[in-house]
């Protein structure tokens, strides 16, 4: 069945949209001088920063979605990028910018946007996005171990308890992700050398020396060792 609504009844449907935003924080790193008069009522604090006014990772490191202005100055957009690579991977994003060119596209890719907004934009739309966004990635998505330690099923990458993003081998990742796969199932070297190692010929002591590794950059009970049997991931403070 086929729904038409009239402009009210659109009107009507955003504002009950945009109001489902207000438990957010949100932060919008942007020139647009209209963004905190359209938005300062739609989420329980908002903050809007451009590259006069930003200062620290203390300005953003809390929000939980940012909305990110590629018409900024390149330098700027470049150093908030490599910010939010290194510590608010964890952070959705929302990118805007007055063109739809390759090079800004490419910009929204590279950062893991969930959209990217060609300008002008109305207000309902971009509220849109950003419900939308709050929605798909507050999903229960994560896999949470001990000492702060969690897997981001929905970003595909392990977290500490600072929120910033460990950075593992492609091999340390897919040992890891196979374990939680299987949860506390044991997990033999003839598995790993085919699921991690893709077949591909592995020694015991470079099976041990990936798994110290993993413990080094974490913590060391991370990972079981059943002697001679294999590996389990571990459950002690295994909560979804």
């Amino acid at each position: 069945m086929l729904l038409l609504f009239s402009n009210l009844q659109k009107r009507v449907i955003m504002k009950k949209v945009l109001r489902k935003n207000i438990n957010a924080k949100a932060l919008f790193i942007s020139d647009d001088k209209s963004i905190e008069s359209e938005f300062q009522n739609e989420f329980k604090e908002l903050i809007v920063l451009n590259n006069k006014l930003f200062s620290s990772l203390n300005d953003i490191e809390n929000s939980d979605i940012i909305i990110l202005d590629f018409d900024l100055k390149k330098d700027f957009i470049n150093e908030i990028m490599e910010l939010i690579a290194k510590k608010l991977a964890f952070v959705p994003i929302i990118a805007i910018g007055s063109k739809q060119s390759e090079e800004y596209l490419e910009k929204a890719i590279n950062l893991k946007a969930y959209t990217f907004l060609a300008k002008p934009y109305t207000k309902n739309q971009l509220g849109l996005s950003i419900l939308m966004c709050l929605n798909q990635t507050q999903r229960s998505d994560k896999f949470k171990l001990s000492e702060g330690v969690y897997y981001d099923k929905y970003k595909d990458q392990f977290f500490d308890k600072t929120n910033s993003m460990i950075e593992f081998t492609r091999l340390e990742k897919g040992f890891l992700k196979l374990l939680i796969d299987r949860l506390d199932e044991m997990t033999d070297y003839d598995m790993i050398q085919e699921e991690v190692w893709k077949g591909k010929k592995m020694s015991i002591f470079t099976m041990r020396n990936i798994v110290n590794k993993i413990r080094i950059k974490t913590y060391y009970d991370i990972i079981r060792n059943h002697s001679g049997r294999g590996y389990t991931i571990d459950l002690s403070n295994y909560s979804k």
